[in-house]
Protein backbone atom coordinates (compact mmCIF):
# COMPACT_ATOMS: atom_id res chain seq x y z
CA UNK A 1 0.00 0.00 0.00
CA UNK A 2 2.76 2.44 0.90
CA UNK A 3 4.47 2.06 -2.49
CA UNK A 4 1.13 2.60 -4.25
CA UNK A 5 0.54 5.86 -2.36
CA UNK A 6 4.07 7.05 -3.00
CA UNK A 7 3.83 6.15 -6.68
CA UNK A 8 0.44 7.86 -6.99
CA UNK A 9 1.80 11.05 -5.46
CA UNK A 10 4.77 11.00 -7.77
CA UNK A 11 2.76 10.33 -10.88
CA UNK A 12 0.81 13.47 -10.11
CA UNK A 13 4.00 15.47 -9.68
CA UNK A 14 4.40 16.52 -13.30
CA UNK A 15 0.76 17.45 -13.84
CA UNK A 16 0.50 19.39 -10.60
CA UNK A 17 3.74 21.21 -11.19
CA UNK A 18 2.70 22.39 -14.63
CA UNK A 19 -0.21 24.26 -13.06
CA UNK A 20 1.80 25.69 -10.15
CA UNK A 21 2.83 29.32 -10.24
CA UNK A 22 6.58 29.38 -10.78
CA UNK A 23 9.27 31.36 -12.53
CA UNK A 24 10.85 28.23 -13.99
CA UNK A 25 10.63 27.29 -17.61
CA UNK A 26 8.34 24.45 -18.59
CA UNK A 27 11.35 22.36 -19.60
CA UNK A 28 12.91 22.82 -16.13
CA UNK A 29 9.64 21.78 -14.50
CA UNK A 30 9.51 18.69 -16.71
CA UNK A 31 13.18 17.91 -16.01
CA UNK A 32 12.77 18.17 -12.23
CA UNK A 33 9.56 16.13 -12.30
CA UNK A 34 11.13 13.50 -14.53
CA UNK A 35 14.21 13.16 -12.33
CA UNK A 36 12.10 12.82 -9.17
CA UNK A 37 9.79 10.31 -10.84
CA UNK A 38 12.74 8.31 -12.18
CA UNK A 39 14.53 8.27 -8.83
CA UNK A 40 11.33 7.40 -6.98
CA UNK A 41 10.71 4.50 -9.35
CA UNK A 42 14.27 3.24 -8.84
CA UNK A 43 14.10 3.48 -5.03
CA UNK A 44 10.71 1.79 -5.01
CA UNK A 45 11.96 -1.16 -7.07
CA UNK A 46 15.02 -1.57 -4.83
CA UNK A 47 12.85 -1.34 -1.69
CA UNK A 48 10.42 -3.94 -3.01
CA UNK A 49 13.32 -6.29 -3.71
CA UNK A 50 14.80 -5.74 -0.25
CA UNK A 51 11.39 -6.42 1.31
CA UNK A 52 11.19 -9.85 -0.33
CA UNK A 53 14.79 -10.95 -0.98
CA UNK A 54 15.25 -12.86 2.28
CA UNK A 55 12.55 -15.26 1.08
CA UNK A 56 14.24 -15.85 -2.28
CA UNK A 57 17.01 -18.26 -3.11
CA UNK A 58 19.05 -19.72 -5.92
CA UNK A 59 18.88 -18.47 -9.47
CA UNK A 60 15.67 -16.50 -8.80
CA UNK A 61 17.47 -14.43 -6.14
CA UNK A 62 20.55 -13.89 -8.27
CA UNK A 63 18.56 -12.98 -11.39
CA UNK A 64 16.37 -10.49 -9.54
CA UNK A 65 19.44 -9.03 -7.79
CA UNK A 66 21.07 -8.46 -11.19
CA UNK A 67 18.04 -6.49 -12.33
CA UNK A 68 17.90 -4.49 -9.10
CA UNK A 69 21.63 -3.77 -9.20
CA UNK A 70 21.14 -2.12 -12.60
CA UNK A 71 18.23 -0.12 -11.20
CA UNK A 72 20.29 0.99 -8.19
CA UNK A 73 23.16 2.00 -10.45
CA UNK A 74 20.75 4.33 -12.28
CA UNK A 75 20.00 6.28 -9.10
CA UNK A 76 23.16 8.45 -9.24
CA UNK A 77 22.10 9.63 -12.70
CA UNK A 78 18.83 10.98 -11.29
CA UNK A 79 20.75 12.49 -8.36
CA UNK A 80 23.10 14.27 -10.75
CA UNK A 81 20.18 15.72 -12.70
CA UNK A 82 18.65 17.06 -9.50
CA UNK A 83 22.01 18.33 -8.23
CA UNK A 84 22.18 20.48 -11.35
CA UNK A 85 18.52 21.50 -11.34
CA UNK A 86 18.21 22.28 -7.62
CA UNK A 87 21.56 24.04 -7.14
CA UNK A 88 22.61 25.92 -5.07
CA UNK A 89 20.28 24.61 -2.35
CA UNK A 90 22.30 23.93 0.84
CA UNK A 91 20.14 21.02 2.03
CA UNK A 92 20.52 19.28 -1.35
CA UNK A 93 24.27 19.84 -1.17
CA UNK A 94 24.39 18.30 2.33
CA UNK A 95 22.22 15.35 1.27
CA UNK A 96 24.41 14.84 -1.79
CA UNK A 97 27.51 14.77 0.38
CA UNK A 98 25.94 12.01 2.49
CA UNK A 99 25.14 9.94 -0.61
CA UNK A 100 28.65 10.40 -1.98
CA UNK A 101 30.42 9.13 1.15
CA UNK A 102 32.13 5.78 0.45
CA UNK A 103 30.40 4.18 3.45
CA UNK A 104 26.93 4.99 2.16
CA UNK A 105 25.69 4.41 -1.40
CA UNK A 106 28.70 2.28 -2.33
CA UNK A 107 27.78 -0.18 0.46
CA UNK A 108 24.34 -0.63 -1.09
CA UNK A 109 25.77 -1.22 -4.56
CA UNK A 110 28.53 -3.53 -3.28
CA UNK A 111 26.08 -5.73 -1.36
CA UNK A 112 23.65 -5.82 -4.29
CA UNK A 113 26.58 -6.77 -6.49
CA UNK A 114 27.43 -9.64 -4.13
CA UNK A 115 23.85 -10.90 -4.48
CA UNK A 116 23.84 -10.37 -8.24
CA UNK A 117 27.10 -12.25 -8.74
CA UNK A 118 26.87 -14.96 -6.09
CA UNK A 119 23.39 -15.00 -4.68
CA UNK A 120 22.57 -18.39 -6.17
CA UNK A 121 25.19 -20.07 -3.99
CA UNK A 122 24.52 -18.12 -0.78
CA UNK A 123 22.93 -19.65 2.28
CA UNK A 124 19.82 -17.96 3.72
CA UNK A 125 22.01 -16.51 6.49
CA UNK A 126 24.43 -15.06 3.95
CA UNK A 127 21.56 -13.54 1.97
CA UNK A 128 20.10 -12.08 5.17
CA UNK A 129 23.48 -10.55 6.07
CA UNK A 130 23.70 -8.86 2.67
CA UNK A 131 20.12 -7.52 2.92
CA UNK A 132 20.62 -6.36 6.50
CA UNK A 133 23.83 -4.58 5.49
CA UNK A 134 22.05 -2.81 2.67
CA UNK A 135 19.07 -1.84 4.82
CA UNK A 136 21.23 -0.59 7.68
CA UNK A 137 22.91 1.94 5.40
CA UNK A 138 20.02 2.59 3.05
CA UNK A 139 17.35 3.18 5.68
CA UNK A 140 19.57 5.29 7.93
CA UNK A 141 21.39 7.40 5.33
CA UNK A 142 20.36 6.92 1.71
CA UNK A 143 16.57 7.19 1.88
CA UNK A 144 16.49 10.23 4.21
CA UNK A 145 18.94 11.98 1.87
CA UNK A 146 16.70 11.15 -1.11
CA UNK A 147 13.73 12.52 0.87
CA UNK A 148 15.61 15.81 1.12
CA UNK A 149 16.01 15.96 -2.65
CA UNK A 150 12.30 15.22 -3.12
CA UNK A 151 11.32 17.86 -0.55
CA UNK A 152 13.41 20.56 -2.20
CA UNK A 153 12.12 19.58 -5.64
CA UNK A 154 8.54 19.88 -4.40
CA UNK A 155 9.28 23.28 -2.86
CA UNK A 156 10.94 24.47 -6.05
CA UNK A 157 7.98 23.25 -8.12
CA UNK A 158 5.57 24.76 -5.58
CA UNK A 159 3.18 21.90 -6.23
CA UNK A 160 2.12 20.93 -2.72
CA UNK A 161 3.26 17.32 -3.18
CA UNK A 162 5.39 15.86 -0.39
CA UNK A 163 7.06 12.81 -1.91
CA UNK A 164 9.09 10.35 0.14
CA UNK A 165 11.41 7.59 -1.01
CA UNK A 166 9.68 4.24 -0.62
CA UNK A 167 11.10 2.17 2.27
CA UNK A 168 11.47 -1.59 2.40
CA UNK A 169 9.25 -3.22 5.03
CA UNK A 170 12.34 -4.51 6.85
CA UNK A 171 14.17 -1.28 7.64
CA UNK A 172 15.86 -1.53 11.03
CA UNK A 173 14.25 0.63 13.67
Amino acid sequence: MRSYITASLLLGLASLSSAAPTLMSRSTIIDISGAVNGWASDTSQVSQFLSSAKGMSGEALQSRAQTILAVAQDEPLEKKKLDDLLAPDASVKAAGEILERPDVFKVVVDNLSNLANGGASMTPLEVAAQIDGINETRCKNVLPAIDTYFKVASEKLNNGVRALANRPNNCPT
